[in-house]
This record gives C-alpha cells, sequence and structure tokens, in this order.
C-alpha cells in the first residue's frame, strides 16, 4: 500500500514541476485548485480572491422537483467521478416538498462550487435551466436531468469533444435510456443504476473515442453548451409546460444559426427516465400534445423565414442532393417553399425550379439568387406535373433526388435527416413522416389546424392498396429511376404513387420516424381540393390496371378504397354549390375539406 502511495506522489510531483516549467506557478496554483475544487474542498495555496474571479469553465444546471434521493445521488456522483475539469453545480428546486432542501443546503456548506436555488412554486423545466444559466458565468453549460448519474471522465471527455471541433454547438454524451434515437449506446439497455457498473461499463468505452453528428434534435437528458451559443440563440422557450419539446425547439434554433449538434461515443451519463412526471403524477401525453403543436407551428413559421446572410458559395463540384420544385402561377406559395429550401441545415444542394407553363417568376429567382443555387426550367405551355418532374430529373446533377410541390413546405432538419439516414443505412430509398396543416387562408402564417399524420413502417402489400408516404417526404439514390425509368406521364394524378409502385418492387424503403415536412391544405382554395376527387379516382383505377397482383386480399382492398373514394366525391357533390360561393371559414367549405383530409 505504502509503495502505491509513492508511486502516486511522484507521478503528481513529476505533473507539478512540469507544469511549472511550462505554464508558471499561477498556472501550478489554478491547477490545483481546480483538482481540489472538483472532490468538494475549498481553494488553498493563497488564491481564493483570484479563482472567486476566474468562473468555472463549466456550470452544470439541475432542475429539481421532488424526488430527493434521484437528486442526491445525481449531484454525489458528480462529485464522485473522476474529473479533470473545473466545474459548479447550480441546483435549481422548483419547490420541492420532500428532503430536498434540507440536504441541499447542508452540501451547500461543505462544497464551495455548489450553489442551490430554491423557487417559491413550481416554475417548470425551461424557466428554472433558465433561471440556472442566468446565475452562471462559465465558458459551458451543461443541462444535467436528476435521474441521471454520471460516470467516470464523463465531462472532460464531453469538452475533448466541444474542443475538437469549434462547428458543434451542443453534445451529449451517450446513455441507456432517452425514448429512442442515436443517443442510446445498444450494450447498455440492461445496465443496472450502480455506480462501479456505471464506471465499468464507461471504461470500455474509452477504448473507442468518437463523434456521431446527429442532424436534428438532441434529447436534453444530458447536454453540453458552449456560452456563445446562448448569447447568439437565447435562453430555453418558456412557453412549453411540464418539459416536452423544450429540447427539439432550442436544437433547431442552434441549427438555424450553423451550429452542429454531435453526441461523444466514450462518454457515458445513465438515465432512469421521466421519474419527475412518474413520481408526481403529471400526465405526460397531456402536456406533450400542447408542447408538439407549439413546437411545429413555429418550426412552420421559421421554415419560412427570410433570413438574410452572406452571398451563397457555390461548390465546383456536383452536389450531393437535387430538389425538383414544381410550380404554376402560385408566387406567393413559390417563395415560402423555396423558403424552406433556403432554411435547410443542408447546404450541400440544387434546387432544379420547373415553371409548368406558368407566368414569369423572375422576380422570385432574383431574390434568392444568394441564398439557393437554383437550376430554371421554364415550359413555354404546360406540359403537365409528371412532365414537369421528369423535366427536372433532366436537368439535375444530385446522386439523390427529392422533391417539392410549391404549395408545401419542408421543415429545416428534412434534406439532412434523410441524406444522413440513407448514408448510414446504404438505403436507396428513405421517407420519414409529415403534419398536416390547414391554413384557412394562403397569407396566413401559422396553421389553424395542425396534426401529425399517421406514422407508417413499409410493407409493400399496404404500398399496393394506396399511398401512405407524401412526395415531399422522401429521397432516393438517383440510380433509382435507371432502375425503374421515369416518371409515367400518362398520368398526371397520383403519378408519384405509381413510381412508389415501381420503386418497390427492386428496393426496399427505409423509414426514419420523424417528422421531415408539412403538407398544406388551404381553406381559400378548397375547390382545388374536391375537383381533383374525380381525377383521383380515374388514376387510381388506371394504377390498379397498370400493376395487377393475383392476391385476392389485395384486390378486395383496393376494391374497398375505390368504393370509399367513390363515396366521398358523391358527399362532397352535395355540397359543391355551397363550397363554390363559401369563405374560407363557412362550414360548408371546412365540412369539404374534414371530408378529403380528416383536418
Amino acid at each position: 500500500m505504502f509503495r502505491l502511495y509513492l508511486t502516486r506522489f511522484r507521478y503528481y510531483l513529476k505533473r507539478l514541476i512540469t507544469t511549472w516549467r511550462q505554464e508558471g506557478l499561477i498556472s501550478v496554483m489554478r491547477k490545483v485548485n481546480v483538482k481540489l475544487r472538483s472532490k468538494g474542498y475549498r481553494p488553498v495555496l493563497g488564491v481564493e480572491d483570484w479563482e472567486q474571479d476566474t468562473p468555472p469553465r463549466v456550470s452544470i444546471i439541475i432542475p429539481a422537483f421532488n424526488s430527493f434521493s434521484m437528486t442526491r445521488d445525481c449531484v454525489q456522483s458528480i462529485y464522485r467521478a473522476a474529473n479533470h475539469e473545473d466545474f459548479e453545480v447550480i441546483l435549481v428546486d422548483n419547490a420541492s416538498s420532500d428532503r430536498t432542501p434540507k440536504w441541499s443546503r447542508a452540501f451547500q456548506k461543505q462544497h464551495s462550487n455548489f450553489k442551490y436555488f430554491r423557487m417559491k412554486r413550481n416554475i417548470g423545466f425551461g424557466p428554472a435551466v433558465n433561471y440556472g444559466i442566468q446565475n452562471s458565468q462559465s465558458e459551458f453549460v451543461v443541462i444535467l436531468n436528476n435521474d441521471t448519474l454520471v460516470a467516470d471522465h464523463w465531462l472532460e471527455r464531453l469538452l475533448a469533444v466541444m474542443d475538437s471541433d469549434p462547428a458543434i454547438g451542443i453534445v451529449s454524451p451517450v446513455t441507456n435510456y432517452v425514448g429512442e434515437g442515436p443517443q442510446i449506446h445498444p450494450d447498455a439497455a440492461n445496465l443496472p443504476p450502480d455506480l462501479d457498473a456505471i464506471n465499468a461499463f464507461s471504461d470500455k468505452l474509452s477504448a473507442s473515442p468518437g463523434v456521431v453528428y446527429e442532424p436534428c434534435r438532441l434529447v436534453f437528458f444530458c447536454v453540453l453548451i458552449r456560452r456563445e451559443v446562448i448569447d447568439l440563440i437565447g435562453y430555453l422557450d418558456e412557453g412549453y409546460e411540464k418539459g416536452n419539446f423544450e429540447d427539439d425547439d432550442y436544437c433547431l434554433r442552434a441549427r438555424m444559426a450553423g451550429y452542429v449538434l454531435a453526441i461523444a461515443k466514450h462518454s457515458f451519463v445513465f438515465h432512469h427516465g421521466s421519474v419527475t412526471f412518474k413520481t408526481n403524477y403529471i400526465s405526460h401525453s397531456h402536456y406533450m400534445e400542447k408542447n408538439r403543436i407549439r413546437f411545429y407551428s413555429k418550426a412552420s413559421r421559421m421554415s419560412i423565414a427570410v433570413r438574410r446572410g452572406g452571398l451563397l458559395e457555390r461548390a465546383a463540384r456536383k452536389p450531393d442532393v437535387s430538389v425538383i420544385l414544381r410550380t404554376k402561377d402560385r408566387p406567393f406559395l413559390l417563395s415560402r417553399a423555396l423558403s424552406s429550401l433556403a432554411n435547410q441545415t443542408l447546404k450541400d444542394f440544387e434546387v432544379i425550379l420547373v415553371n409548368d407553363g406558368g407566368a414569369d417568376i423572375s422576380d422570385i429567382l432574383r431574390s434568392f439568387a444568394d441564398r439557393l443555387a437554383i437550376q430554371y426550367v421554364r415550359h413555354e405551355s404546360s406540359l403537365g406535373r409528371t412532365a414537369a418532374v421528369n423535366s427536372g430529373f433532366r436537368h439535375s446533377q444530385g446522386g439523390w433526388i427529392s422533391y417539392l410541390d410549391d404549395d408545401d413546405v419542408i421543415y429545416p432538419w428534412h434534406l439532412e435527416t434523410l441524406f444522413s439516414a440513407a448514408r448510414q443505412g446504404n438505403s436507396s430509398f428513405v421517407y420519414g413522416d409529415c403534419n398536416y396543416a390547414l391554413f384557412l387562408k394562403m397569407t396566413s402564417s401559422s396553421p389553424n389546424k395542425l396534426v401529425g399524420a399517421p406514422s407508417w413502417d413499409y410493407a409493400r402489400n399496404e404500398l399496393l392498396v394506396q399511398n401512405y408516404i407524401p412526395i415531399h417526404t422522401w429521397i432516393h439514390a438517383r440510380a433509382c429511376i435507371d432502375a425503374v425509368g421515369p416518371w409515367n406521364e400518362t398520368l398526371d394524378r397520383l403519378e408519384d404513387y405509381e413510381f412508389l409502385i415501381r420503386l418497390s418492387s427492386k428496393y426496399d424503403f427505409k423509414h426514419v420516424k420523424r417528422v421531415v415536412s408539412e403538407y398544406r391544405f388551404y381553406g381559400d382554395s378548397a375547390n382545388s381540393i374536391y375537383t381533383d376527387r374525380s381525377k383521383t379516382l380515374n388514376a387510381l383505377e388506371e394504377i390498379y390496371k397498370m400493376h395487377p397482383v393475383a392476391d385476392q386480399s389485395i384486390n378486395e382492398k383496393r376494391r374497398e378504397t375505390l368504393d370509399l373514394l367513390i363515396l366521398q366525391i358523391q358527399e362532397i357533390n352535395a355540397y359543391k354549390d355551397k363550397v363554390d360561393s363559401a369563405t374560407p371559414d363557412d362550414l360548408a367549405n371546412r365540412h369539404v375539406i374534414r371530408l378529403v383530409t380528416g383536418l
């Protein structure tokens, strides 16, 4: 035992002398104090005043509401973990009624780098985090749930990832539980909440450091954020109730500000999950739906926001993705669709804008000249919707193809999410989910109603009956068209559906369970909704003839689908006269929209 202590003493003495020679006495004093503070001791060596003037490098903010044992174990795990970084812990207590206040005040007396703030009432997760940030001055901020246990070296490994790439604005460790997503380490699923087991697992991860770049969202069970990100985009949005969707919102703002999200593969934090909700009997689903609508309404507005920056840098090589955007005589909607493309977090793409016999749009092209790489294709007279797509493909250069119609928008993470999934999964066809949004007027900036479209896992037998994948939710490899041919120009409705049936005969489809776009319906153009239904019926009958199947159960479902569409058309026709003269919010008009869209 004596020999072990002697070896450690020689090691630390050698480090001290080397630091003294290379960096000077002040640096030695500071690093000794960092080590002491990380273990909960007060600074020594007569530099207390100097230390107080120098904020710690990291502030760890923990919001808590009851769940005392979880909070205590979380805080203690921070002080027990091996760590070489200077930090402080800021515990924000949302008026807990258990033992949290008494224990926290006692712990504060024992540790100079522990701050305790008690709120007079439960102000919620976001406001509590913001209060903690406002009472910190560090270079980095950690938001940490109180139902977590940190492993050895968790913090310094997160900081190492930050230091490796200045573009990273937010970084997360891996964990055993966050619901779903790349922050979950598959080997940690059955890990017990035991520090010895957690540290042993973390030691295994140290052998394979690395970074996973996340295009869309990190769950804020534990994240490290640069102070400059907070200075630029502000605090968490306090409009979300009871702790849902603040992380989606903040990640979106960070991405649109140009920062990257990352996951440190060798940093581990254990997460119990949803303890505050379970312990305090809070209805998770009730607040989840309210916050979901708030977030996607906000994302909808941000998608079409006009943001000005520097001149667009055009790559000399071919772009990764070509987005085919077809339009005709809808300049206002076209501007919004183009804005949603200009706000993409993925930048290496081109837009093939096909004007199918519509009026001149040169003024719109000029307004986006510094924001998008646009190839403009104009048909002097209309060749039809399907011909417009094929024309766009012939002018495209990207290795991947995506689509957008001028009356819809895609969310800022759309292209990056699908393109990343395609590359990681080695898939030729990838699709995501979408929201249905109803605008009573085209000029409205926020939807009157927004619901999530049903999330559909790929099954070819079901696709042979009807289409579950809107055109603006997918991306495919350029080679797909070489394999199955161009879009069928004999169809002027459901042309995307017929193309998907042919693709499904050659490729499996990969489903990314993330909402990536917004399928929009407009009340002041409801006549376009119901007049298309007869054309839709004719096109669907034609597609069934083009792609016959021997399976009688599929044929039966096809007949049921056609019968339901016929009944819908008959009911719409009964309202036709009323709808033709209706204002956008008239009951007759709303009834037709509900029949067709379900909104």
